[in-house]
Protein backbone atom coordinates (compact mmCIF):
# COMPACT_ATOMS: atom_id res chain seq x y z
CA UNK A 1 0.00 0.00 0.00
CA UNK A 2 1.69 3.17 -1.38
CA UNK A 3 2.00 6.24 0.83
CA UNK A 4 -0.60 8.47 -0.96
CA UNK A 5 -3.59 5.53 0.79
CA UNK A 6 -2.02 5.51 3.62
CA UNK A 7 -2.32 9.39 3.72
CA UNK A 8 -5.67 9.15 2.63
CA UNK A 9 -6.61 6.82 5.29
CA UNK A 10 -5.14 8.61 8.29
CA UNK A 11 -7.03 11.83 6.76
CA UNK A 12 -10.42 10.32 6.75
CA UNK A 13 -9.71 8.60 10.51
CA UNK A 14 -9.24 12.22 11.46
CA UNK A 15 -12.24 13.11 9.48
CA UNK A 16 -14.52 10.69 11.15
CA UNK A 17 -13.12 11.18 14.61
CA UNK A 18 -14.39 14.91 14.46
CA UNK A 19 -17.55 14.14 13.26
CA UNK A 20 -17.48 11.33 16.30
CA UNK A 21 -16.77 14.18 18.47
CA UNK A 22 -19.31 16.57 16.65
CA UNK A 23 -22.17 13.68 17.31
CA UNK A 24 -20.96 13.04 20.79
CA UNK A 25 -21.66 17.64 21.78
CA UNK A 26 -25.16 16.68 20.25
CA UNK A 27 -25.60 13.58 22.51
CA UNK A 28 -24.71 15.75 24.96
CA UNK A 29 -27.21 18.73 24.51
CA UNK A 30 -29.89 16.57 23.35
CA UNK A 31 -30.00 14.49 26.61
CA UNK A 32 -29.58 18.08 28.98
CA UNK A 33 -32.52 19.91 27.39
CA UNK A 34 -34.94 16.97 26.33
CA UNK A 35 -34.63 14.97 29.24
CA UNK A 36 -38.04 14.29 30.15
CA UNK A 37 -39.35 13.93 27.03
CA UNK A 38 -36.31 11.16 26.32
CA UNK A 39 -37.64 9.33 29.65
CA UNK A 40 -40.91 8.83 28.54
CA UNK A 41 -39.48 7.58 25.35
CA UNK A 42 -37.56 5.41 27.07
CA UNK A 43 -40.49 4.07 29.67
CA UNK A 44 -42.39 3.11 26.58
CA UNK A 45 -39.55 1.32 24.93
CA UNK A 46 -38.86 -0.82 27.62
CA UNK A 47 -42.73 -1.68 28.00
CA UNK A 48 -42.20 -3.02 24.63
CA UNK A 49 -39.30 -5.25 25.17
CA UNK A 50 -41.54 -6.42 27.90
CA UNK A 51 -43.93 -7.26 25.11
CA UNK A 52 -41.41 -8.72 23.07
CA UNK A 53 -40.01 -10.94 25.74
CA UNK A 54 -43.21 -12.84 25.89
CA UNK A 55 -43.86 -12.71 22.41
CA UNK A 56 -39.85 -14.69 22.07
CA UNK A 57 -41.31 -17.95 21.09
CA UNK A 58 -43.72 -16.72 18.33
CA UNK A 59 -42.96 -17.15 14.80
CA UNK A 60 -42.69 -13.68 13.88
CA UNK A 61 -40.64 -12.82 17.33
CA UNK A 62 -37.51 -12.86 14.86
CA UNK A 63 -39.17 -10.12 12.66
CA UNK A 64 -40.26 -8.34 16.00
CA UNK A 65 -36.60 -8.25 17.07
CA UNK A 66 -35.45 -7.16 13.86
CA UNK A 67 -37.77 -3.95 14.69
CA UNK A 68 -36.91 -3.53 17.73
CA UNK A 69 -33.07 -2.87 16.17
CA UNK A 70 -34.47 -0.18 13.99
CA UNK A 71 -36.10 1.61 16.48
CA UNK A 72 -32.84 1.34 18.69
CA UNK A 73 -30.31 3.01 15.53
CA UNK A 74 -33.47 5.60 15.37
CA UNK A 75 -33.17 6.37 19.23
CA UNK A 76 -29.39 6.70 18.20
CA UNK A 77 -29.73 8.50 15.56
CA UNK A 78 -31.72 10.89 16.84
CA UNK A 79 -29.44 11.55 19.65
CA UNK A 80 -26.29 12.47 17.18
CA UNK A 81 -27.76 14.21 15.15
CA UNK A 82 -28.90 12.55 12.50
CA UNK A 83 -31.93 13.32 11.83
CA UNK A 84 -32.89 11.84 8.26
CA UNK A 85 -31.42 8.86 9.36
CA UNK A 86 -33.84 8.79 12.37
CA UNK A 87 -37.24 9.31 10.98
CA UNK A 88 -36.16 6.64 8.31
CA UNK A 89 -35.14 3.97 10.97
CA UNK A 90 -38.22 5.03 12.94
CA UNK A 91 -40.40 4.44 10.44
CA UNK A 92 -38.58 0.71 9.74
CA UNK A 93 -39.70 -0.23 12.96
CA UNK A 94 -43.10 1.29 12.68
CA UNK A 95 -43.57 -0.91 9.06
CA UNK A 96 -42.18 -3.72 10.34
CA UNK A 97 -43.77 -4.22 13.50
CA UNK A 98 -47.34 -3.58 12.75
CA UNK A 99 -46.53 -5.84 9.43
CA UNK A 100 -45.13 -8.80 11.45
CA UNK A 101 -48.19 -8.39 14.00
CA UNK A 102 -50.50 -8.23 11.26
CA UNK A 103 -49.10 -11.27 9.01
CA UNK A 104 -48.81 -13.52 12.31
CA UNK A 105 -52.56 -13.78 11.10
CA UNK A 106 -51.68 -14.96 7.83
CA UNK A 107 -49.56 -17.62 8.05
CA UNK A 108 -48.92 -18.26 4.54
CA UNK A 109 -48.31 -14.61 3.65
CA UNK A 110 -46.30 -14.39 7.01
CA UNK A 111 -43.74 -17.35 5.26
CA UNK A 112 -43.99 -15.72 1.92
CA UNK A 113 -42.91 -12.23 3.28
CA UNK A 114 -39.84 -14.32 5.15
CA UNK A 115 -39.10 -16.53 2.10
CA UNK A 116 -39.26 -13.36 -0.07
CA UNK A 117 -41.76 -14.01 -2.33
CA UNK A 118 -44.46 -11.41 -0.95
CA UNK A 119 -43.86 -7.42 -0.23
CA UNK A 120 -45.89 -6.24 2.13
CA UNK A 121 -47.28 -3.02 1.57
CA UNK A 122 -48.27 -0.41 4.18
CA UNK A 123 -51.65 0.17 2.87
CA UNK A 124 -52.22 -3.05 3.42
CA UNK A 125 -51.57 -3.19 6.88
CA UNK A 126 -53.72 -0.80 7.60
CA UNK A 127 -56.38 -1.21 5.12
CA UNK A 128 -59.73 -0.61 6.66
CA UNK A 129 -61.45 -3.55 4.98
CA UNK A 130 -58.60 -6.18 5.40
CA UNK A 131 -55.70 -5.06 7.63
CA UNK A 132 -54.36 -5.16 11.10
CA UNK A 133 -57.85 -2.64 11.94
CA UNK A 134 -60.29 -4.36 9.71
CA UNK A 135 -63.65 -4.92 11.61
CA UNK A 136 -63.09 -8.37 10.68
CA UNK A 137 -59.93 -8.59 11.92
CA UNK A 138 -60.91 -7.03 15.21
CA UNK A 139 -63.74 -8.97 15.42
CA UNK A 140 -61.91 -12.10 15.76
CA UNK A 141 -59.10 -10.82 17.77
CA UNK A 142 -60.07 -7.77 19.90
CA UNK A 143 -63.86 -6.99 19.33
CA UNK A 144 -62.74 -4.29 22.32
CA UNK A 145 -61.32 -2.29 20.42
CA UNK A 146 -63.51 -1.93 17.23
CA UNK A 147 -64.21 1.75 18.66
CA UNK A 148 -61.06 2.55 18.39
CA UNK A 149 -60.64 1.12 14.66
CA UNK A 150 -60.53 4.75 12.99
CA UNK A 151 -58.63 6.42 15.77
CA UNK A 152 -55.92 3.74 15.67
CA UNK A 153 -55.75 3.52 11.79
CA UNK A 154 -55.50 7.80 11.40
CA UNK A 155 -52.44 7.52 14.01
CA UNK A 156 -50.75 4.96 12.28
CA UNK A 157 -51.02 7.10 9.19
CA UNK A 158 -49.94 10.51 10.70
CA UNK A 159 -46.89 8.74 12.35
CA UNK A 160 -45.54 7.46 8.91
CA UNK A 161 -46.47 9.98 6.47
CA UNK A 162 -44.82 12.26 8.92
CA UNK A 163 -41.46 10.09 8.79
CA UNK A 164 -41.67 10.08 5.10
CA UNK A 165 -41.64 13.60 4.56
CA UNK A 166 -38.17 13.60 6.22
CA UNK A 167 -36.95 10.68 4.11
CA UNK A 168 -38.01 11.93 1.07
CA UNK A 169 -37.59 15.26 0.88
CA UNK A 170 -40.75 16.98 1.02
CA UNK A 171 -39.39 20.71 0.34
CA UNK A 172 -40.88 21.93 4.03
CA UNK A 173 -39.13 19.33 5.76
CA UNK A 174 -35.72 19.72 3.99
CA UNK A 175 -35.37 22.92 4.65
CA UNK A 176 -35.99 22.50 8.11
CA UNK A 177 -32.77 19.63 8.24
CA UNK A 178 -29.43 21.19 8.88
CA UNK A 179 -26.80 21.13 6.46
CA UNK A 180 -24.65 20.25 9.36
CA UNK A 181 -24.37 18.27 12.61
CA UNK A 182 -25.86 21.24 14.82
CA UNK A 183 -28.82 20.99 17.26
CA UNK A 184 -32.34 21.51 16.21
CA UNK A 185 -34.63 21.44 19.48
CA UNK A 186 -38.07 21.33 17.61
CA UNK A 187 -36.59 18.56 15.17
CA UNK A 188 -35.51 16.78 18.35
CA UNK A 189 -38.85 17.04 20.17
CA UNK A 190 -40.90 16.48 17.17
CA UNK A 191 -38.93 12.86 16.64
CA UNK A 192 -39.42 12.14 20.30
CA UNK A 193 -43.04 13.28 20.04
CA UNK A 194 -43.43 10.61 17.27
CA UNK A 195 -41.95 7.79 18.45
CA UNK A 196 -44.06 8.37 21.82
CA UNK A 197 -46.94 8.00 19.84
CA UNK A 198 -45.34 5.59 17.39
CA UNK A 199 -44.53 3.04 20.21
CA UNK A 200 -47.88 3.69 21.67
CA UNK A 201 -49.33 1.93 18.76
CA UNK A 202 -47.35 -0.88 18.80
CA UNK A 203 -48.13 -1.38 21.70
CA UNK A 204 -51.92 -0.91 21.16
CA UNK A 205 -51.28 -3.68 18.03
CA UNK A 206 -49.63 -6.06 19.91
CA UNK A 207 -52.91 -6.02 22.33
CA UNK A 208 -55.23 -6.24 19.61
CA UNK A 209 -53.35 -8.62 18.50
CA UNK A 210 -52.37 -11.35 21.10
CA UNK A 211 -53.65 -10.54 24.47
CA UNK A 212 -56.58 -12.83 24.18
CA UNK A 213 -54.01 -15.53 23.97
CA UNK A 214 -52.27 -14.81 26.51
CA UNK A 215 -52.56 -17.24 29.39
CA UNK A 216 -52.51 -15.37 33.16
CA UNK A 217 -48.98 -15.17 33.63
CA UNK A 218 -48.21 -13.42 29.92
CA UNK A 219 -51.13 -11.08 30.63
CA UNK A 220 -49.61 -9.92 34.15
CA UNK A 221 -46.15 -9.06 32.40
CA UNK A 222 -47.82 -6.81 29.63
CA UNK A 223 -50.42 -5.32 31.59
CA UNK A 224 -48.54 -2.64 33.13
CA UNK A 225 -47.80 -1.40 30.08
CA UNK A 226 -51.38 -1.00 28.74
CA UNK A 227 -52.35 0.62 32.06
CA UNK A 228 -49.59 3.19 32.10
CA UNK A 229 -49.67 4.30 28.61
CA UNK A 230 -53.34 2.94 27.23
CA UNK A 231 -55.71 3.15 30.53
CA UNK A 232 -57.23 6.07 28.06
CA UNK A 233 -58.77 3.20 25.76
CA UNK A 234 -62.09 1.60 26.51
CA UNK A 235 -60.61 -1.55 24.93
CA UNK A 236 -57.88 -1.51 27.37
CA UNK A 237 -60.19 -0.80 30.44
CA UNK A 238 -62.44 -3.36 29.64
CA UNK A 239 -59.87 -6.30 28.89
CA UNK A 240 -57.98 -4.80 32.85
CA UNK A 241 -60.95 -4.63 34.59
CA UNK A 242 -61.07 -0.75 34.81
CA UNK A 243 -63.89 1.56 35.27
CA UNK A 244 -65.27 2.92 32.15
CA UNK A 245 -64.27 6.58 31.74
CA UNK A 246 -65.86 8.91 29.63
CA UNK A 247 -63.86 11.30 27.15
CA UNK A 248 -61.65 11.37 24.06
CA UNK A 249 -59.25 8.42 23.18
CA UNK A 250 -55.78 9.78 22.41
CA UNK A 251 -53.15 7.47 20.02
Amino acid sequence: MGDSTAASAHGIENMMLRLHQTCMDHIKRATGEAEPEINKVLHLEADLTSWLRVLDNYPESQQLRSAHQDFGLAFYAIMSGLYRQAFSSLRSFLEVAAGATYLSALEFKRRQWISGNLDISWSSIISPEEGLYSTSFLMEFCPEAISEQKQMIKSLKGAYRRCSEYIHGNVATSQMLPNDISYRADIVEEWLSIANAVLRSIIHCFMVRYYVDFGEPQRRIVEASLEDHLSSFPSVRKLLGLPLEEGNVTA
